[in-house]
């Protein structure tokens, strides 16, 4: 009686052993899904403000009834949503690099200040002022940069910096037209005519970024970038106004790991 007991025993574990054969290794499981550390592109999506905005300043000469009259302009505003879209591509746990694309269309306001010669008398100049409202500021900027990523828990921090390459277009004042009638001692405006202005600088950018895991796969961060790029732009028979591209951004947005 006995020995028909252990065979049946012996026969019940060999069963459970070829059963568990067919099962999953669940440490093969395990390691065929990557944790978030280690996987190694994550694509990320920001909506950032631009808080420095645009501030320059420019002074013309010109030549009117055989005198030299003066044209001061100031240039103000233009901060705004940039948006950015891009990819981080680990080489490393500790090591990668970042490529990502920044879209930032903003307006900004000009005031206008013109001391204009007086036709029958020298040294009698006429004054004028005013303002253009509504310039467009359009720039995008492609950073390429090295990143330092640290992975705890639920954080990723990622640390950056490298060259900015800038796509520009100012617009700018041209020409003021102005109106005068008999005896001349007054101007009136007739019209403040625009154009627009383009440089591709190559620049700077630095910043850094905070990830809170919300799966292995998605996140949410908050990130601040400074970027700089120098623009020198210069209208028909003018001087070159210089103007930053760039500024500090903050914001946040997505990542998505693969």
């Amino acid at each position: 009686m006995r020995d028909k007991d252990e065979s049946h025993e012996i026969q019940t574990a060999s069963h459970v052993l070829a059963f568990s054969a067919l099962l999953p290794d669940a440490s093969f499981s395990q390691q065929a899904q990557p944790s978030p550390r280690d996987r190694r592109v994550r694509i990320l999506v920001n909506g950032l403000y631009n808080v420095t905005g645009l501030s320059f300043d420019e002074t013309s000469t010109f030549t009117a009834f055989l005198e030299e009259g003066t044209s001061t302009r100031s240039y103000d505003g233009g901060k705004g949503f940039v948006f950015e879209a891009g990819a981080i591509f680990s080489i490393t746990k500790a090591l990668g690099v970042m490529g990502s694309f920044e879209i930032y269309n903003t307006d900004f306001d000009a005031t206008f200040s013109e001391s204009i010669p007086h036709p029958l008398y020298f040294g009698e100049h006429r004054s004028l002022s005013g303002e253009r409202t509504g310039l467009s500021y359009n720039e995008t900027a492609v950073h390429v940069d090295a990143v330092y990523t640290r992975a705890l828990s639920s954080l990723t921090v990622d640390l950056f910096a490298g060259p900015s390459f800038f796509i520009t277009s100012t617009e700018v004042i041209s020409s003021i037209e102005t109106n005068s009638e008999y005896p001349f001692d007054e101007v009136t405006l007739s019209s403040v005519d625009t154009v627009e202005l383009d440089d591709s600088p190559v620049g700077f950018n630095a910043g850094g970024s905070l990830t809170f895991r919300i799966t292995d796969v998605i996140g949410a961060a908050v990130q601040g970038r400074y970027s700089f790029g120098s623009v020198s732009i210069e209208r028909e028979g003018g001087e070159a106004i210089e103007i930053d591209a760039g500024g500090f951004r903050i914001g946040g947005g997505i990542r998505i790991a693969f």
